[in-house]
């Protein structure tokens, strides 16, 4: 068993990957198994979300806009789901929870969002996606990498209180 079969078979099933196992082919004939480093642009799936998909699919309809059993399950899904994310995030009961389809589409709803000359603050490393929708208007501080996380959160207090 190679180190990295070693690490998979470790994971708990919560973070087990579809397709983790799949052999990728070598140059030299061999085969390792897959790792994706490409996590950015999307990531993988995990098993427990296959299996939660699997239980919703037979139900899966119209959100908010049907009268029929299916569509009345996958409401309360849907709705259950929003207070789990609330509850997560410690947000109040009356802060919106708003579902978007990816990162990217996050980021462009917010910068939207924004009254127009609203100062934002960003650090220098944050992936192109995320930097691009703050150029609409306003002031944008740009911070330089941080090299831990606490120094991440000073540097970003800093700016925030100045």
């Amino acid at each position: 068993m190679s180190p990295a079969s070693a690490l998979i078979d470790l994971a708990p099933a919560s973070l087990r990957v579809i397709g983790q196992d799949v052999p990728v082919p070598l140059a030299d004939g061999r085969s390792v198994p897959y790792a994706n480093l490409d996590y950015a642009a999307s990531a993988p799936c995990l098993e427990n979300v296959r299996t939660a998909i699997d239980t919703a699919l037979p139900y899966y309809s119209s959100v908010h806009r049907g009268a029929g059993h299916a569509s009345q399950v996958t409401t309360d899904r849907y709705e259950r789901a929003r207070e789990t994310v609330r509850t997560f995030v410690g947000a109040w009961r009356r802060d919106a929870v708003v579902f978007t389809r990816n990162t990217t589409d996050a980021m462009n709803l917010l910068a939207h969002a924004l009254p127009q000359g609203t100062t934002v603050v960003v650090f220098e490393s944050e992936h192109h996606a995320t930097l691009l929708p703050w150029q609409r208007g306003g002031r944008v501080v740009r911070l330089p990498a941080p090299v831990s996380p606490s120094a991440a959160v000073a540097a970003a207090d800093e700016a925030l209180a100045s």
